[in-house]
């Protein structure tokens, strides 16, 4: 229950700001799926830029979405640092920031 509230509101607060995204189906979607996220769902309040609190409330929502489905959580101890897909230092990512950074991720991987 706390978990559909939360949603809700992340999905309120997305249609205020104006966001792609119109119900908490959507964000679901892509809460269950694998692989980066889309950064349409990690700008919750559509500014142009993810913070570490956007960041920090996605991922937490995200965690309990798969764990609720059953999903195996690995590295949820271990979460990537903000700090990493900041490449200007600014204290939030702009969307070619966190393009830049998946890209780099993706390429380590292989």
């Amino acid at each position: 229950m706390n978990t559909k509230l939360t949603v809700l509101g992340l999905v309120s607060l997305a249609l205020l700001s104006g966001s792609a995204f119109s119900s908490p189906a959507e964000y679901e979607k892509y809460y269950l799926q694998r692989g980066p996220m889309p950064f349409e769902v990690l700008d919750i309040n559509g500014d142009g830029v993810i913070t570490a609190q956007e960041h920090a409330t996605v991922r937490s929502e995200r965690q309990a979405t798969r764990a609720k489905a059953g999903y195996r959580m690995r590295n949820a101890r271990r979460p990537p640092a903000i700090e990493q897909a900041d490449l200007d230092g600014s204290g939030a990512i702009s969307r070619n920031e966190l393009s830049a950074w998946q890209s780099r991720r993706f390429q380590q991987r292989w």
